[in-house]
């Protein structure tokens, strides 16, 4: 993987020195499974080296089978100051894995005959009138031409509050607003799934937060929220960047307000919850099976060809684009996941659904190239596969 790879796949407010809900919950104690295979050696072995090579601060990861938890086990640091270690239940930043929720939000608003896939966004969203002829499906499967508002250029707005209409007034107020033709090609841009989030708002006549927290207590999560900079979140995981890339030295991550993330990254969570949220969501708890097949349909460009992603973090070749999930395949296996980023962390959420297996990592640093990723869902994976399920 190199730099780009990674951090195209995040959320990246903004990457200035590193290129690359209002109530706070507790949930509920994890307590790992004491005969995970996967948590006896292996993953400790691939965590322990990446944190000892000074590229990552604390380290994360979860895995579930059939809604078995087969791995909750915690690595490293999650606060350098306090020297608190990380656990099963810290708590990360989301980042991107937040557009597969703002996803199911909008297919739930589908199922109620409330939104039309294929209707001009501007429909829903007056304001984007301007914007040519982008369809709510063009802003789900990332091809409707947008600029993404959250480039290195937006390093020191990322620090002010915004309400939803001031932020969706500064993504259309933008130079050079469209890259290209609605429809002509895919282009990761997290304007989208802002964009996504308003509309959640506007046809639902409620606040995302709320939207999204019906979907969070539906799959039975219970450190998942919409997150703010004051909230006080127990097992928060503080987040960091490294010092002119140099292992070993950290500093802590460049300030967001989250206000300005929305449907685009707005959620903290953990690996447990994540998994669980998958399960949740492929076994058809969270929208209905007609609506889940539709956020995995690869998209369509205006000239035929599919919405292929060439950026993607962990699956390997060109994985489908659905809606805030990419289907492709890891070692030969299909896999459908999405990855996340906000300044300070790094994550990773996945399935394969033929081994009914999910799997999430989340770390507390910004993306770097020595990341293990592949090598902890490796692990997982030969582990699994030795459990009855």
């Amino acid at each position: 993987m190199n730099r780009r790879q990674l951090i195209t796949a995040a959320f990246p407010l903004v990457l200035s020195a590193h290129p690359a809900v209002a109530k706070a919950l507790g949930g509920d104690a994890i307590v790992p499974p004491a005969s995970s295979p996967a948590s006896a050696g292996g993953i400790e072995t691939i965590a322990t080296a990446f944190l000892n090579s000074g590229h990552g601060v604390g380290l994360s990861v979860a895995a579930m089978r059939n809604g078995k938890l087969l791995l909750a086990e915690g690595y490293g640091i999650a606060n350098l100051e306090t020297n608190t270690p990380v656990n099963a239940a810290s708590v990360f930043r989301a980042g991107s894995i937040t557009k597969q929720f703002a996803a199911a939000a909008v297919m739930r608003l589908v199922e109620a005959g409330r939104l039309d896939l294929d209707a001009l966004a501007a429909k829903y969203i007056p304001e984007m009138a301007s914007t040519g002829p982008i369809t709510v499906r063009m802003l789900l499967n990332q091809t409707s031409g947008l600029r993404n508002y959250s480039g290195r250029e937006f390093a020191e707005q990322q620090k002010i509050d915004r309400t939803p209409k001031q932020m969706l007034d500064y993504i259309l107020g933008q130079p050079e607003l469209m890259n290209f033709s609605p429809g002509d090609r895919f282009e990761y841009s997290n304007s989208n799934y802002f964009l996504l989030g308003v509309m959640v708002e506007r046809v639902g006549a409620r606040p995302l937060q709320d939207t999204l927290g019906d979907l969070i207590r539906d799959a039975g999560l219970k450190q998942t929220a919409v997150d703010h900079a004051s909230d006080i979140v127990p097992q928060r995981a503080d987040g960091y960047a490294l010092i002119d890339e140099k292992p070993g030295r950290f500093r802590k991550a460049d300030y967001v307000s989250m206000d300005n993330a929305g449907g685009a990254g707005v959620l903290r969570s953990t690996p447990s919850d994540l998994v669980k949220w998958h399960q949740a969501l492929f076994a058809g708890r969270v929208v209905k099976k007609r609506s889940l097949q539709q956020m995995l349909k690869t998209g369509t460009l205006n000239n035929g060809r599919p919405v292929l992603r060439d950026d993607s973090p962990i699956a390997q070749g060109k994985p489908a684009y659905g809606f805030g999930l990419e289907v492709g395949t890891f070692d030969g296996l299909q896999a459908i996941g999405h990855g996340g980023s906000v300044p300070g962390y790094t994550s990773y959420v996945v399935t394969f659904p033929r081994q009914r297996l999910s799997a999430a990592v989340m770390m507390n640093v910004d993306p770097n190239q020595q990341m293990p990723f592949a090598a902890i869902l490796r692990t997982i994976l030969a582990a699994g596969s030795t459990v009855p399920g």
